[in-house]
């Protein structure tokens, strides 16, 4: 028996890059999950000052741009302000507080369960569409543009970049307890 193979498998149920999209956002996500697995209510609410996402308000972050970016940009369906606490410091809200893990784990695996339908109805020929983003609040959004398969992109390296911040959260968290 030789050595493990990673490797991207598609997930079955969607076009063959579709599919390797979500198999990559899939393995980030567990990787995200791993990380703060056995986190208290507490410490998924503590952060080191006001300009510091807490992990709880970064997990909720992660799923309310997948759901902006997915959900809102390529399925047209607008975000609510349910969504404010995950962009808390750009709105200057108060972070999310007191919630525990299974919390955010719902809000995340509701998301993406909406994102691979969304998903679902695509196909490979679409990754190449030119997406508008919905919300013109900010007039730089009606000058842009970007392919579905950038989005793709963007999402799972946007959630990459907040589990090493996540990663880099509980390493304060250790030394400010």
């Amino acid at each position: 028996m030789g050595p493990e193979l990673y490797n991207v498998v598609p997930l079955e149920g969607f076009s063959p890059r579709i599919g390797a999209y979500l198999s990559m956002m899939d393995d980030v996500s567990a990787r995200v999950l791993g990380y703060v697995e056995g986190l208290s209510g507490e410490q998924l609410s503590w952060f080191p000052n006001e300009r510091c996402e807490s992990i709880g308000t970064l997990l909720l972050h992660i799923a309310a741009v997948e759901r902006s970016w997915i959900g809102e940009d390529i399925s047209r369906r607008p975000m609510g302000e349910e969504w404010l606490p995950a962009f808390a410091i750009r709105f200057d809200v108060p972070q999310i507080n007191g919630k525990e893990l299974p919390y955010f784990v719902e809000i995340l695996k509701k998301t993406r369960a909406e994102t691979k339908a969304d998903l679902a109805k695509l196909t490979d020929d679409d990754l190449a569409r030119e997406i508008t983003p919905l919300d013109p609040s900010e007039e730089e959004n009606t000058k842009k543009r970007f392919t579905i398969e950038w989005i793709l992109y963007h999402v799972l390296e946007h959630e990459a970049h907040h589990k090493g911040q996540i990663a880099l959260m509980k390493r304060l968290l250790s030394a400010a307890q």
